[in-house]
């Protein structure tokens, strides 16, 4: 009578994990791509302003514009190669490896986001390394917290 009740309970046990591993995935994607668009729009912010640099009241509306505009363009450039395919083999790998290291998950994560640009561009693309470091840092924020959701305990 025991081994049903032992059943149930693994059974239980391993649903309760594959919930936790989705959540954990889905909130450190969404702080990922959110870093990615805010560190973006930043970027893409600054080099819009040092076009247009003007005096007085026009200038808080100028950086404001700027950063929007920044960041709509940034993130529009990238849309077509914002996918979690790269992250979500980085979590299986993990998962199934049981890899409870930190360092794992953060050097996976930077890895992964890494990854977008260059496979979604041409093979001859130039890429400014201001822009691939934001990429990596969003990436290691999203690795370092999917590791305190999920992954201390794969």
């Amino acid at each position: 009578m025991s081994e049903p009740n032992k059943t149930g309970r693994s059974i239980l046990g391993l649903l309760a994990r594959a919930v936790r591993v989705i959540v954990a995935f889905a909130l450190a994607a969404a702080l990922a791509l959110s870093l990615l668009f805010l560190l973006g729009a930043n970027a893409a912010g600054e080099e819009l302003r040092d076009g247009y640099r003007p005096d007085g009241e026009l200038a808080a509306l100028v950086e404001t514009l700027s950063l929007l505009l920044g960041g709509t363009s940034f993130l529009l450039a990238l849309a077509p190669t914002l996918t979690l395919l790269p992250a979500f083999v980085a979590v299986l790998v993990g998962e199934v490896a049981a890899i409870r290291s930190s360092l794992y998950y953060i050097v996976a994560g930077g890895l992964a986001l890494l990854a977008l640009p260059l496979l979604g561009s041409p093979p001859d693309t130039r890429f400014d390394p201001r822009f691939m470091a934001i990429f990596a840092t969003a990436g290691f924020a999203g690795g370092l917290l999917y590791w305190l959701l999920a992954g201390r305990k794969a």
